[in-house]
């Protein structure tokens, strides 16, 4: 049974569930200081408290805006230009907190999949996982029919090209209902819901081998990889950033230069 309760801890409520732990503080004393199960089993840790902090101040933010809003919900004209002038200040704080949290439940993530890599017998679960028959993908509400589309747009081809790179992956949004999409550091920002309508058009598909709380990482598949390729002839900057992507990966061109001929050297005289 977990004994924390996901309302109020839902770091320490998380690690227990998935892990079937009934203690996440000692989660590390069975591990010697030093080895990589101890070392992530720490961090486990140190994310949990995190996230249970993160979502602390989430809350008190969010009972401080809806005190700021009691006297608009009675009427108070007084008090509602007050409490709206303050609100201007703690709605802004409020949304950073919440992208914190994301944050730091994302990090969590990150550091619950490393414990279970280093769990021992993964290397052997993660074997049979990969050795095993295809089976059909959840399709948690979303079609996956494909259906010829058109031209792609500005946005959709710039999707299609962050994952050709395999820079993105989709991910259930836990605090807040729906979907969202994470990206590498430094890709672009990509909208959920072109990434849904390309899915859901056939241009791409999700890893499958892990859940959406975790994140499937997106690829394209052969519709969408020819979707992509007329998309790049109407579109010359994507062109030419996958050139030089294609160059950058490349091994370095040898030097055309012709090496230098060797030193002349004088004749011997006869003698």
């Amino acid at each position: 049974m977990n004994p924390y309760d996901a309302n109020t801890h839902p770091g320490t409520h998380l690690v227990a569930e998935t892990l079937g732990v009934s203690e996440v503080s000692t989660l590390n004393i069975t591990r010697r200081p030093g080895e990589p199960l101890y070392q992530s089993a720490t961090r486990v840790i140190g994310a949990a408290h995190e996230l249970d902090e993160q979502h602390n101040r989430v809350t008190d933010a969010a009972k401080d805006a809806l005190r700021l809003l009691e006297p608009v919900g009675r009427g108070e004209l007084g008090g509602a230009r007050v409490s709206y002038a303050l609100l201007r200040t703690a709605v802004p704080k409020l949304g950073d907190l919440l992208t914190q949290q994301d944050r730091a439940y994302d990090q969590l993530l990150g550091a619950i999949s490393a414990y279970q890599r280093h769990m021992p017998g993964a290397g052997a679960a993660e074997h049979s996982e990969a050795s095993a028959p295809d089976r059909p993908a959840p399709t948690s509400g979303m079609p996956s029919t494909p259906t010829a589309g058109p031209t792609p747009s500005p946005e959709q081809l710039q999707a299609l090209e962050e994952i050709k790179r395999s820079r993105v992956w989709l991910k259930e949004r836990v605090w807040r209902s729906g979907l969202r999409v994470a990206t590498d550091a430094g890709s672009q920002r990509i909208d959920p819901a072109t990434v849904l309508t390309m899915h859901d058009a056939g241009w791409v598909e999700r890893d499958t081998s892990t859940t959406l709380r975790f994140g499937q990482r997106l690829a394209l598949t052969t519709l969408g990889e020819s979707v992509f390729r007329s998309g790049c002839g109407t579109d010359p900057r994507v062109a030419a950033a996958l050139r030089r992507g294609a160059r950058d990966t490349a091994s370095p061109p040898r030097s055309t230069n012709p090496a230098p001929p060797p030193p002349a050297t004088k004749p011997g005289r006869s003698r």
